[in-house]
């Protein structure tokens, strides 16, 4: 059992790993602009990479479980270790996204005291790192990381009991900072900010109400040399900045137009109640309908219509006594409208939606949430991976599934 929640959750690692790097940085071009940025075919152009270490230190959000509190009201201590990139312009998006940096990190967090029933989980994953706001000798950024979490102390109901705030050992890893970056030396940079941190596993193990963290971060960047890749990875001479110069681009001019995609997608989820039957799991899924406006360079907004079909639906309706003989299937089906928004580059999209169920939905509240990202695997074909909650921030199912898209003309 251990060895198959592992490779599910490798598996979703790997694809929120991708969405970091490069969903992210999606300001919408148009499509077939979005889809040829080959600025560097040749691998000509210098890379610059940099080492980095953070430090964490803040509290904890309450979970609400009784057996917490000896952890929650306490601190915590966390360390990073990075290596990136700086998107300096090599590739058009570089510039669209104000010269971004990405890359790879490890996470350790430090739980106090040490010896405790949640335990003190690490991470591997990869970052987004780019500027609101840029300066000669700082600026103001706004940091993303998703990956895969471990080293939880899960909730056992025979051996770590009282631990029901969330469910697994494996974990996803998302956090988000808001800092300013300092120049130092000629190879060195300073970072301090305010950061939030997310793990959740996506009520693929119940129970899941999560573990969220807040707090300040410092960090040190060092800049190596640059290299070639095209000259066998020749490093640059050591008399060079090590920090690159940022490439301009004559984006090509953008024209609005509408886009309509529809989308079917699957997944399971456990019991939303019972946290001691392990082999519990029921099946979910949805079908979707939109209509997107790309409205400039830096994006899409639309509408659309969903169809859920959520398996666990059945433990809201099977006490009642028109339901002794079953639950209807009927009854674990439900429609919704929401409104989203999309942020683009190359063959990656970050989604966000909110939503509305079109009736009432036993134990699913008055409005949904929906935050994902797909991948362009042709011009019109796309997968689709995305979490969604049900009336609030607490995991309803992950949506794993595959859509068809089609353009309107561009308006002058």
């Amino acid at each position: 059992m251990k060895t198959h929640f592992f490779i599910m959750y490798f598996k979703h690692f790997l694809l929120s790993l991708k969405l970091i790097l490069l969903s992210s940085v999606i300001f919408g071009q148009t499509v077939d602009f979005l889809k040829a940025d080959t600025t560097d075919t040749n691998k000509t152009y210098p890379r610059h990479i940099f080492g980095q270490t953070k430090f964490h230190f803040g509290g904890h959000f309450s979970t609400g479980v009784d057996g917490l509190e000896e952890v929650e009201n306490n601190y915590f201590s966390a360390m990073e270790l990075r290596v990136g990139w700086k998107g300096y312009g090599r590739k058009k998006w570089q510039k669209l996204m104000g010269y971004p940096s990405y890359g790879f990190g490890l996470y350790q967090a430090t739980f106090f005291p040490e010896a405790n029933i949640l335990g003190s989980p690490s991470a591997v994953y990869g970052f987004f790192n780019a500027p609101f706001k840029r300066y000669n000798k700082w600026s103001l950024n706004y940091d993303l990381g998703v990956g895969l979490a471990y080293d939880f102390f899960g909730y056992d109901p025979n051996k770590n009991p009282e631990q029901t705030a969330i469910g697994s050992y494996f974990n996803v890893y998302f956090t988000v900072a808001i800092e300013s970056e300092f120049k130092l030396s000629r190879r060195l940079d300073a970072t301090a900010g305010f950061m939030f941190t997310h793990f959740s596993n996506g009520r693929t193990r119940t129970p899941n109400k999560g573990v969220n963290l807040y707090g300040i971060d410092m960090g040190l960047k060092y800049n190596f040399n640059s290299y070639v890749p095209k000259k066998g990875g020749r490093h640059l001479t050591k008399g060079q900045d090590p920090r690159p110069k940022y490439i301009d681009h004559t984006l090509p001019e953008f024209k609005p137009f509408y886009e309509y995609y529809v989308f079917a997608a699957g997944g399971w989820s456990t019991s939303p109640y019972d946290i001691e039957n392990r082999e519990l799991y029921y099946g979910v899924a949805t079908i979707a309908f939109d209509v997107a406006r790309h409205y400039s360079h830096k994006g899409k907004f639309g509408v659309g219509v969903d169809v859920f079909r959520d398996g666990s639906l059945v433990e809201e309706y099977q006490n009642k006594p028109e339901y002794k003989d079953g639950v209807p299937e009927s009854r674990l089906w439900y429609p919704g409208i929401h409104v989203s928004h999309e942020l683009l580059i190359h063959r990656f999209t970050l989604v966000t939606q909110v939503g509305v169920p079109l009736i009432n939905v036993e134990g699913r509240g008055g409005w949904y949430a929906r935050v994902g990202g797909r991948y362009d695997v042709t011009r019109k074909v796309f997968a689709h991976l995305a979490l969604k909650t049900p009336g609030g921030f607490i995991a309803d199912f992950v949506e794993w599934g595959v859509g068809f898209r089609m353009f309107g003309k561009e308006r002058g």
